[in-house]
């Protein structure tokens, strides 16, 4: 099982990546010409969906968001509707085909979620919507969720994802052009909300939606990097000042690019990504006796975390944020007493069963987290 998951994959960031560097990306209806990359209802896996949130959904939108929690566990369609919006996501990678896809990887806010909105897809038309009609089109989706439907979708990636959270190295800017430097390092700046004098770095940066441009240049205190983000600055710095005789990249030249940057490819390395988890699969599958009894005390400990760091929860114990925030797939943002288990789907409780019963078995007390 293991090969097949690494093999899909390969196939599916080979796809993303040659997407991406080629320009070719799926049309947002009639009017834009780039890949869509937003969720309809973000948060649908861990909150409760109530009337109020969706009483305005027109019936189309209800039904994507509906099959839109399907979609992000990898289920494929039988419509071609459906499938034709889907792929046009960044998000999706459908893999499960429906006779294959089993709703247990459903946890309880998605269930309930699905209930609540195919009861209101079929309050607005008894039926619900009818997919595949002739002539149809996702520009009410775009609609709904962007509030324009010419709005053009930009890409979201930054050069060095954790460039926050780890020391780069020559071999992460092996290749990379002094453009590129340059815009690595001011994206350590920008992570922390500054805005730029130079035009090229603020069009650069308007397009990724994690910016929020609010400190002024002049307002702007460095005090605010930690150990990794200063480091990585001079590191880039140098990079980039040996790249061009010592003068660094000269901004806002007639004629520049800025889709010229790519983008890192650490998210596409099929080894690295399977290795940045202990179990990069605990989420989808049962993970056997034979597994985990030769751990250690420590690895045991951190991979019965790692399925409550998938789902976004932040510790208490200094040692796990570390470890976690170490990781390109982890975005922290529930803090512990907000965290309830009624995300985790039958796979997850049951990991977490058989490593925390592995890891009492080691010690009784468990592992001592710092």
């Amino acid at each position: 099982m293991k090969k097949d998951r690494k093999k899909m994959w390969q196939v599916v960031c080979l796809f993303v990546l040659s997407m991406i560097l080629s320009g070719t990306f799926g049309a947002m209806g009639a009017e834009a010409d780039a890949k869509a990359y937003e969720f309809i209802i973000p948060d649908v896996d861990i909150e409760y969906l109530s009337s109020a949130d969706i009483q305005d959904m027109p019936l189309q939108v209800v039904c994507y968001a509906k099959n839109e929690i399907y979609a992000r566990h990898g289920r494929m369609f039988q419509s071609q509707e459906l499938t034709n919006y889907f792929e046009e996501q960044l998000w999706y990678y459908g893999c499960i085909s429906p006779s294959e896809f089993s709703s247990s990887v459903l946890n309880v806010y998605e269930t309930a979620n699905i209930k609540l909105l195919s009861d209101r897809e079929s309050a607005l038309r008894s039926g619900g919507y009818v997919l595949d009609q002739p002539g149809y089109d996702f520009s009410a989706v775009y609609q709904y969720i962007y509030g324009n439907i010419s709005y053009e979708v930009q890409n979201d990636y930054y050069v060095f994802p954790d460039s926050d959270a780890r020391y780069l190295s020559n071999a992460d800017i092996s290749g990379m052009s002094a453009q590129e430097l340059c815009y690595g390092k001011n994206e350590i700046y920008a992570r922390h909300g500054r805005t730029f004098r130079s035009r090229e770095l603020t069009d650069y940066f308007a397009t990724k939606t994690w910016y929020y441009g609010s400190i002024a240049p002049a307002d702007f205190n460095s005090a605010v990097f930690n150990t990794y983000e200063n480091t990585n600055i001079k590191f880039l710095t140098d990079a980039e000042n040996a790249l061009t005789g010592g003068a660094g990249y000269v901004l806002d030249q007639p004629g520049y690019d800025i889709y010229a940057v790519g983008i890192s490819d650490y998210y596409y390395d099929d080894d690295r990504l399977e290795n940045d988890f202990i179990f990069y699969d605990s989420d989808t599958r049962y993970l056997t006796d034979e597994e985990v009894k030769g751990l250690s005390l420590q690895v045991v400990c951190y991979a019965k975390n790692e399925i409550y760091a998938r789902r976004g929860r932040i510790f208490d114990s200094q040692e796990l944020n570390d470890y976690f925030y170490s990781k390109p797939w982890y975005y922290g943002r529930i803090l512990p007493e907000d965290f309830s288990s009624d995300v985790f789907n039958k796979y997850e409780l049951a990991n977490i069963t058989l490593l925390d019963g592995y890891e009492r078995a080691l010690d009784p007390n468990g592992y001592q987290l710092y």
